[in-house]
Order: C-alpha cells, then sequence, then structure tokens
C-alpha cells in the first residue's frame, strides 16, 4: 500500500484564487444575486457594440474580473463567455488581440472554469483563429525595440491564443480531442524555432506540445518525425531563463515519445542537472528586494463611467497608446523571468520522476477480490503474507536502468532536489506571500515535484545511492523539523510526509541512528495524526508510526500501538483504517511483545477492528476503486492476526514476565 503514482508533467498549474467548482458557484446562490445595472451586464453590451473601443474596453474589464468568485458567478450564469468568444475571428486586430488575452486570463483560474469555456464553444473561434496563423508561411513576428522588444500585435494574438489552448487541452480531454482533430499538431512543431518566432511563442508552443503529447499515441508518429527540431531544442546552450524553459520543455516532450526518449535519454539527463544547478534561491531573493519598491499597477475599474473619449487620437494613436500602458514593468519583467525559472526545474523533476518510475511503482493486485472470503487457518500467522509487497518496503536492489543511475549519481542529482525541495528564508517567503501569490504557488510546485522525485528514487534505489543511511536519515529529520513547523499548503504537506515515509523505510535496519528518539519527539508525530483532516497524510503519519515501531524500545512501541488501536476505532476512511492496522501488524514481524498484546488487550480491540473494517468494506467498495485489493489483502490479515495473537495469549503468563 502507499505506492506513488508517476506524476503528470503537466499538472501543476494551480488556481490563483483557489475557485470553487464552476456548479457550486451557480448552487449557492452567488450567480443569483447579480442584478441589471451590474458590471457584467455593462460588459455584455459592450462586447456586443459595433465600436471597436467599446469593445475593447468590455474585453479589458472582462480580462480582470477573474479577481472574485461572485463576479465569476456572474460571467457563469451570463452568456458573456460564448459572446467573448465570438470576438476571436473579429475583422478589428486589436479586438483579436484583446479577445485572446482576456480568455487567457479566464482560463487559469481554474479546471472547472476551463470546461466551462469548452462547453461554451470557445474552440471553434479559437481553432479558426490559430488557422489564420498555420496556412500563412509568410507570418513572422517582428520586435520593437522601442518597447522593450515586444512582439506586435498580431504575433502577441498568436501568444496569447496558445496559451489560450494549452489552458483548454491541459483541463479537459474534449479540447485534447479537438486540437488532434484541427491537425495543428504538425504545423506547431515549426513555431519551435526561436531564432524565428520568439523565445515567448516557442515556449508556449512548447508548453501546448508538451500537454498534447502525453500518452497521446497519435501525436507520436507525428513528432517522431521532427526529432531534429526537438534535438535543437534540447541542444540550446543559453544561461537566460527563457531558454533554460524552453529547453526543459523539449526534453519533456521527448520524453513523452518513447522512440525519441531512447535515443535521448543521456542528453536529457545533462539538461535536467544544467537546470537544476541554476540557483532559483538567489534568483527568488533578488525578486523579493525588488517587489516592495515596484508600484503596482491600478486594476481595471468594472464600473462603467460616462469619461470622454480622447478627442482627435488617430486609429493608429490610439493602438500605440494601449500597447505602451500595457507595458509591463521592470519588476514584473523579472517576476515572469524568475517564473520561467521555477516551471523549468519543475519539470525536470517531473521528467526525472517518469524515468525513474518502474512498471511496479503503482499497486498492482489480481485475483484478490475474494480474499475477504478466506479466512485462513489457525495456524496462519501474521507473518504469513509479504510484508515488503504490502507496505511498499525497499529492496536492497536498484530497479533503474544503468545509465540512468549512473547520471543520478555522477551528476548529483538527488543532491540537486534535495536543494530544491528546501523551504525559503521566511522574509522572502513572507513577501511573497503579501506580494507576488504567483511566483509562490510556482515554488510550492517546485518544492512538491522535487519531492516526489526523491520519494520516487527512495523507492527505486539502494539506500547506498541515496547517500548512505546517515544521510537518508538527516534528510528525515530536516523534513520532520519543516513539518513541524508549519505548512499551509496541503498538497506540500502531503508531500513532505510522503518523502519522509519513504526516506524511514530506507532506516528499518538502522535502529541505532534512533537510539535519541524520546517520547517528547514521538509525541509531535502523534499529534500529526490527531485533528488531521487529509486522508493522505493521515496515511502517511500511521505508516510511519508503525515503521518506528520496529526500532524503538518496548515503553515507546507500546505507546505507538495503544495510539494506532485507539485511532482506528474513529477512523472514518477505509483505506487509511488499512494503512494504519497494516502499519500496526508489522511492529510484531519481528518481535511477539506478548506483554503489550496483554496489557492492552489487543485480542478484542483487534477484533473489534477486524469487524469494523469488514463493514466498512462492504459499504465504501466501490469508493475504494484500484485501492480494493490492496485493503483486502490488510483486511484477511488483520483476520489471520487476530487468530495468531488469541493463539499466543493462550499460552502466555504474565507472572512469567522477567
Amino acid at each position: 500500500m502507499g505506492k506513488a503514482k508517476k506524476p503528470r508533467l503537466h499538472k501543476n498549474q494551480a488556481a490563483p484564487t483557489g475557485l470553487m467548482d464552476v456548479n457550486a458557484l451557480i448552487e449557492q446562490g452567488l450567480a443569483g444575486s447579480a442584478k441589471s445595472g451590474t458590471p457584467i451586464d455593462a460588459i455584455v453590451e459592450q462586447l456586443e457594440s459595433s465600436v471597436t473601443e467599446e469593445k475593447i474596453c468590455g474585453l479589458q474589464s472582462l480580462a480582470t474580473i477573474c479577481q472574485g468568485e461572485v463576479n465569476l458567478a456572474e460571467v457563469v450564469e451570463n452568456n458573456i463567455i460564448r459572446i467573448a468568444a465570438s470576438l476571436l475571428v473579429d475583422p478589428d486586430a486589436s479586438v483579436r488581440h484583446a479577445t485572446a488575452g482576456a480568455l487567457r486570463n479566464l482560463s487559469v483560474v481554474s479546471v472547472e472554469l476551463c470546461e466551462f469555456m469548452v462547453d461554451q464553444d470557445v474552440l471553434t473561434p479559437l481553432l479558426a483563429l490559430l488557422n489564420r496563423y498555420t496556412f500563412n508561411p509568410q507570418w513572422k513576428p517582428t520586435f520593437d525595440k522601442n518597447m522593450q522588444d515586444q512582439m506586435d500585435e498580431h504575433s502577441d494574438t498568436f501568444l496569447q491564443a496558445v496559451n489560450l489552448l494549452w489552458n483548454l487541452c491541459e483541463s479537459t480531454s474534449d479540447a485534447l480531442t479537438a486540437f488532434n482533430q484541427a491537425q495543428l499538431l504538425e504545423p506547431f512543431v515549426y513555431f519551435l524555432n526561436c531564432t524565428v518566432y520568439g523565445k515567448e511563442i516557442a515556449i508556449a508552443v512548447a508548453q501546448c506540445l508538451l500537454v498534447v503529447s502525453e500518452e497521446n499515441t497519435s501525436s507520436w508518429r507525428v513528432l517522431a518525425k521532427h526529432g531534429l527540431e526537438l534535438s535543437t531544442l534540447l541542444a540550446l546552450d543559453g544561461v537566460d531563463n527563457a531558454t533554460v524553459l524552453l529547453r526543459m520543455v523539449a526534453a519533456g516532450i521527448i520524453c513523452n515519445v518513447p522512440v525519441l526518449l531512447s535515443s535521448h535519454m543521456s542528453q536529457i539527463l545533462q539538461a535536467i542537472a544544467k537546470t537544476m544547478e541554476v540557483n532559483h534561491r538567489g534568483a527568488l531573493g533578488n525578486v523579493t528586494s525588488m517587489l516592495p519598491l515596484v508600484p503596482q499597477k491600478d486594476a481595471i475599474d468594472l464600473e462603467v463611467t460616462d469619461d470622454a473619449q480622447i478627442d482627435d487620437e488617430t486609429e493608429a494613436q490610439s493602438h500605440q497608446r494601449r500597447r505602451k500602458a500595457d507595458l509591463p514593468s521592470d519588476g514584473e519583467l523579472e517576476v515572469r523571468n524568475v517564473g520561467w525559472l521555477l516551471q523549468a526545474q519543475r519539470i525536470a523533476a517531473e521528467i526525472l520522476t517518469n524515468i525513474c518510475s518502474t512498471d511496479d511503482d503503482e499497486w498492482q493486485c489480481e485475483g484478490n477480490d475474494n480474499m475477504e472470503n478466506n479466512a485462513g487457518s489457525d495456524a496462519e500467522s501474521v507473518c504469513d503474507y509479504d510484508a515488503n509487497e504490502l507496505n511498499g518496503s525497499v529492496e536492497n536492489t536498484d530497479k533503474v536502468p544503468v545509465e540512468v543511475l549512473e547520471a543520478i549519481k555522477s551528476l548529483a542529482l538527488v543532491e540537486k532536489l534535495w536543494q530544491k525541495a528546501q523551504p525559503m528564508a521566511e522574509n522572502v517567503h513572507q513577501i511573497l506571500v503579501e506580494s507576488e501569490k504567483g511566483t509562490l504557488q510556482k515554488l510550492d510546485s517546485l518544492r512538491i515535484s522535487a519531492m516526489l522525485c526523491l520519494h520516487n528514487l527512495c523507492n527505486n534505489i539502494t539506500t547506498d545511492d541515496l547517500g548512505g543511511s546517515p544521510a537518508v536519515y538527516n534528510v528525515w529529520i530536516d523534513l520532520g523539523q519543516q513539518v513541524f513547523q508549519g505548512q499551509g499548503n496541503v498538497k506540500l504537506l502531503e508531500a513532505s510526509t510522503s518523502l519522509m515515509r519513504a526516506t524511514l523505510e530506507h532506516l528499518r535496519k538502522s535502529p541505532e541512528l534512533f537510539k535519541q528518539m524520546t517520547e517528547n519527539d514521538l509525541q509531535l508525530m502523534l499529534n500529526g495524526v490527531i485533528g488531521c483532516e487529509d486522508a493522505e497524510i493521515r496515511a502517511n503519519w500511521l505508516r510511519m508510526l508503525g515503521m518506528l515501531g520496529c526500532l524503538l524500545p518496548e515503553p515507546l512501541v507500546k505507546l505507538i500501538i495503544d495510539f494506532v488501536l485507539n485511532t482506528c476505532t474513529s477512523e472514518a476512511d477505509v483505506w487509511v483504517l488499512a494503512e494504519a492496522l497494516d502499519s500496526m501488524m508489522d511492529i510484531f514481524a519481528d518481535n511477539d511483545w506478548y506483554a503489550i498484546v496483554h496489557e492492552l488487550g489487543m485480542v478484542a480491540k483487534c477484533k473489534q477492528l477486524d469487524r469494523v473494517m469488514r463493514e466498512k468494506m462492504k459499504r465504501d467498495k466501490r469508493q475504494l476503486g484500484d485501492r480494493y485489493p490492496a485493503v483486502s489483502t490488510v483486511r484477511t490479515n488483520l483476520g489471520r492476526f487476530c487468530k495468531y495473537l488469541e493463539t499466543e495469549m493462550k499460552n502466555y503468563k504474565p507472572n512469567m514476565e522477567s
């Protein structure tokens, strides 16, 4: 149990507002509060206007409304997205540009909103817009040195549209199907030429291809023909963060195509090491030293005013004025630059995770569906099952190819990953919380991916190749200190405890490292379980308690067993219950602990838990899904364990205990 699944390379785009489900917005009545004359109604009126400036003003307002759930609810309830989407093919280039930007802004809010946008038929005009570029081989971007080397409006429209398509394909299979049917893949490959189209367009197109090529066999046939273009990106020598990101996304695309991966493994591992060498902490420190000094741009007021239009302004002058107003500040450019680095390093960690994943990294168990009916004989003991198979204990053999293992060691990738997993200094973290939450989310995503990669390596390479037991123990201690200092991000806490659990698996044969552990230290872990609402995190803590029960002296072992028994009586999640009981039974693999069994009355308590687990399994069988075989195995072993305890207690005489 507790196996780690391979991460999907693109599933790290956090919703910046934490938007709830789109349907929930309506059901809770937030959308119902809309009244005539609201800003949303005014935006709709502007979008339907025949005046270009009116349309652009409405689109600019639409681009800002993702800041609040009430506004989003009104967007969902109204027909505004369908109306706006039609403007992607508006005759006016500036309207098309503003529309692509506004819809892209909305698409980063949440997966649910992306799904809603697809339902509102955003894809039809979006694909039509993109076809204007793919079927126009003469189109090339131009870059204005007087405008921070910003690309022309027509080219920036393409950039926004590609980012919108990327977000939609990442969120819903319907968008991916539409992409395949539109046959955009091959034309998109040519936009990877950053010397012609610039790095921003190449990055956006590459990130879109990274998403659409994952487990998409039809895309592999096309991409396999373009190995030269992708390997050229993989060989880019630049050290600027845009190049670092482009190189790493290209590596991700190659990894998605099996025939390309086999011939580029060495270059990919070198690219990962080169990306991980960049000091992200220094870059973040530089950004946070600027952030408090950077003036924040005023948000566009959603309220419609009757301000007079600027008189005597030509269309070209109006266009130039809008472009200047939209230019990013130096601080915003630096934030984007650091964001590229954090994304590149996250992707590097995810690529290495996938490369080092083996076929048995996910729980596989066939023929166990009827295990609950096999009670076993009285002679069978708890030791009859394969403990390593059940709880994911590491074996003293490497499971990754020799080429990959040698690269991991020679390039010091374990150490580099551990550096990326570390928290930032408190003052830097606080500035990000206050001034740049988007960057903080990218940083958290990097830390999570680094920890998950280390977790995967713990499952697939030996303790010695991880640096030896003392080094692994130090990682376990450092992680514990980070966790107990408090982390608000649940996903980060889950990744931290998962890695703690994986490192502890490597220390099963090193009890000497835990001689200094006290009851107070253990109590911190017990407190981690108490009040924890996340099932994955509870399971990680309980599994660790079971492993510690195999390493600590009897007084602490008794405390652990007593705690697990009491926790199990109130555990609602049958999968977590199985993890807890499995970890407790593991404690008895090498020691019978007769006195503890007797003093805690374990026979009766375990029989009761056996009945509880049987009932919960029947109730939650469908919800368990592919976890059912593993949980069923634990319940079968619990029945055997109960009989084993009962037999042993019949022969146990407390007054004979020395």
